[in-house]
């Protein structure tokens, strides 16, 4: 994955920078939050391709599916957004609901982008599982998202680098607690590559699952991207 690192401390940003993952150093030129309360940003995480979102539960990596369906604006709370969506791990599917909420927004200043008209929004997430679904439990854990401001001045999702080869965007990285207690594991997913996902990404130009790991939900994935299957649009959220 590729190595961030910060020329100087990043106040508001320190606690996110494990999973701030540019392949460039940056250094916040400023806090946009009052900018960023003012907008509806609910499309950076309902408005992505599912097949390009992966993730992992636990420790053999188990593949994860999370999908977004709904994120609406609290109008309340504008750092606050609720979220409902559905997770899938080998055959169970559970329903989920929510919120993301928004604590840091920064301008970046990097080497490839001086103007600095780019930037990273972090926060935390809370999903809770239907208790009436078996192996159901709670995520919780924090993310970071990038955006930048188009020639207009709108703030949009940042996939301006989504060709490159290790491109990735919100990334999400927490834990799984089943509502027994009794279970508590690793969950995070992201946008093209995974956070924190130690050797089970093994691709160069985009991610590519770690053979030893196919057994634990990847193999029809890995068959896939080897041309030995064709990919089929998911639905398994939409049942």
């Amino acid at each position: 994955m590729w190595l961030s690192t910060t020329t100087f401390a990043q106040p508001g940003l320190d606690e996110y920078k494990d999973i701030i993952d540019l392949d460039d150093k940056y250094t916040s030129i400023g806090s946009n939050m009052e900018e960023i309360q003012k907008l509806d940003l609910s499309t950076f995480w309902s408005g992505n391709e599912s097949e390009r979102r992966f993730g992992f539960i636990g420790s053999n990596y188990r593949r994860l599916h999370i999908k977004f369906i709904s994120v609406i604006k609290n109008p309340v709370q504008p750092n606050e957004y609720f979220v409902y969506g559905k997770s899938k791990a080998a055959d169970n599917i559970c329903s989920f609901q929510g919120i993301i909420k928004i604590k840091e927004s920064h301008y970046l200043k990097t080497l490839e982008n001086p103007e600095g008209n780019t930037g990273v929004l972090a926060g935390e997430y809370t999903f809770y599982e239907d208790s009436k679904t078996k192996h159901s439990g709670t995520f919780q854990g924090k993310f970071v998202t990038y955006w930048y401001k188009d020639k207009e001045g709108h703030i949009r999702y940042n996939n301006l680098w989504d060709v490159s080869a290790m491109y990735n965007n919100n990334q999400f990285v927490g834990t799984w607690t089943g509502y027994d207690k009794e279970n508590r594991m690793t969950a995070n997913w992201g946008d093209s590559r995974i956070p924190q996902s130690g050797d089970l990404d093994v691709g160069s130009s985009e991610f590519g699952p770690n053979e030893k790991y196919h057994p634990y939900g990847w193999k029809l994935f890995a068959d896939v991207m080897a041309g030995k299957m064709e990919w089929e649009p998911e639905t398994w959220w939409k049942d």
